[in-house]
């Protein structure tokens, strides 16, 4: 969905700031990550296969991008319930953000309409790497889940390197 008149964020802008609970009922928000770099990655349902084999390459990477010093984040419109049986069925160290109104993903424009009988509107598959001084270092319009976290990994290696 394209909000008139919001022009889509672009490489260089500052990441909209938020604050969200996360799938522990803990609040967790951009602003708290300052000096950090952050992999913010949006993606449609916990349920589909495709939602999984993205975010298990993500845990399978975990270590790498905490080594280099970032977070790795996951929004979508589940629940938070759902979110936790996501993040246990996929054993994830990080955390995962329950988007139902869509506020964030509208923040971020990724916020697709609902499809024809679902009352909630779903988040594309997008990714966002946010740099330590908290503006948009790269987007993912495009990803392709089983080898997107390694795409993610090496773009956030070599922007690490370019700014050192």
């Amino acid at each position: 969905m394209t909000i008139p008149g919001v022009r889509p964020l672009q490489i260089g802008d500052p990441a909209p700031d938020f604050t969200a609970p996360d799938n522990d009922g803990c609040s967790v928000g951009l602003s708290g990550w300052r000096g950090r770099w952050v992999i913010l990655f949006f993606f449609p349902r916990a349920a589909a296969s495709h939602c999984q084999m993205q975010a298990r390459r993500f845990q399978a990477l975990f270590p790498e991008f905490q080594a280099a010093g970032a977070c790795v984040v996951g929004v979508s419109s589940d629940t938070r319930q759902r979110q936790t049986e996501f993040r246990g069925l996929c054993d994830l160290s990080f955390p995962l953000i329950s988007d139902r109104s869509g506020g964030l993903s509208r923040l971020y424009g990724v916020l697709d309409d609902p499809e024809p009988g679902e009352d909630v509107a779903l988040a594309r598959r997008e990714t966002f790497l946010i740099s330590s001084i908290g503006r948009i270092a790269h987007r993912w319009r495009e990803v392709t889940p089983n080898v997107h976290a390694a795409e993610v990994l090496r773009k956030l290696r070599e922007l690490q390197a370019t700014s050192a």
